[in-house]
């Protein structure tokens, strides 16, 4: 599915470096930016962090997204042709 979140004070999240590079390339195009955060941990910036709630959210939505467009597609062509045979 995705990947094991990580908790520092309360704060449960995941690394977008740590996702596979297919689901990095599509957060960092489609994630909205103002909710990614950076954490301190052991003296180390953590620019890349996103609360694991935002990413489950995003990652179903994600899923939907792919499971709507090949449905979609097939069906908007036959009703076209359909409208001008």
């Amino acid at each position: 599915m995705g990947a094991q979140s990580e908790n520092f004070k309360g704060i449960e999240f995941i690394r977008i470096s740590s996702l596979p590079k297919t689901q990095q390339e599509k957060i960092w195009t489609s994630f909205q930016h103002d909710k990614i955060i950076k954490i301190i941990k052991d003296k180390a910036l953590m620019n890349d962090c996103i609360v694991y709630g935002d990413y489950v959210s995003w990652l179903k939505d994600q899923q939907t997204q792919a499971l709507k467009t090949p449905m979609e597609a097939p069906i908007l062509r036959v009703l076209g042709k359909l409208a001008f045979e």
